[in-house]
């Protein structure tokens, strides 16, 4: 591993199942993504690069394998142990916004600050400055019913951001969004990446989307087929 690697698999494979019903969704990946790329990992339905995107984002374990994250070995931790690296380390932002109706976009925003046991007064002061960030300082009051595509992805984005996890992970971003927009939403991604060095990893079955990485990564049965750097 290379001394400025943040995030590194070695022979990681996943499993589901047993006998007949046995997947493996994916196969001894190798993988080293460094500290400030901007990755696209892509691949048809099924190629298994949402597992792969599980793993990296804590959110599952290796069924065999090694998985190293920022210098720790978490391969196999306990689940409170893992959901606190998670918290701290990565941010994430889903195709279907995952907002919660109910409530406001400063609201929703400062939920992770919530789990890490920030007090109400500095939650409320971190979510209007990440708000105001993404340029919705006028819309902090407005539920999700109540804003674009655009502007929910963006409070997605903020709320993904606020605890300054290293790493950001966005599974398909752009997949309801229309094309203008969904390009607004790359263009923000990109200047997260090059002007405050955010790690970022996109998952998309988009080879357009993928194109504005400058690191693209094919996945097909499970295995990583191809490599390419910009």
């Amino acid at each position: 591993m290379s001394s400025n690697g943040l995030i590194y698999l070695e022979n990681v494979s996943k499993v589901y199942g047993s006998g007949t019903a046995k997947v493996d969704a994916i196969s001894e990946i190798n993988l080293e993504i460094s500290g400030g790329e901007f990755v696209a990992i892509l691949g048809p339905s099924g190629s298994g690069k949402s597992t792969l995107m599980n793993i990296i984002g804590c959110l599952d374990r290796p069924s065999t394998g090694r998985f190293i994250l920022d210098g720790e070995d978490v391969s196999y931790i306990g689940d409170e142990k893992l959901a606190h690296i998670r918290n701290k380390k990565i941010g994430f932002v889903f195709q279907m916004f995952n907002l919660l109706a109910k409530h406001n976009a400063l609201y929703n925003v400062q939920l992770p600050l919530v789990y890490s046991g920030a007090g109400p007064d500095e939650r409320r002061e971190k979510g209007i400055q990440m708000l105001k960030k993404m340029g919705l300082e006028g819309r902090m009051h407005h539920r999700p019913n109540q804003l674009s595509g655009g502007e929910c992805q963006r409070v997605a984005i903020a709320r993904a951001l606020i605890n300054n996890p290293p790493i950001l992970l966005a599974d398909e971003p752009t997949g309801n969004l229309d094309t203008k927009t969904g390009d607004e939403i790359i263009t923000l991604f990109r200047r997260l990446n090059s002007e405050e060095g955010v790690t970022l990893i996109m998952v998309t079955h988009n080879p357009e989307i993928a194109d504005k990485a400058r690191r693209r990564i094919f996945i097909r049965d499970g295995r990583i087929v191809e490599d390419i750097s910009k």
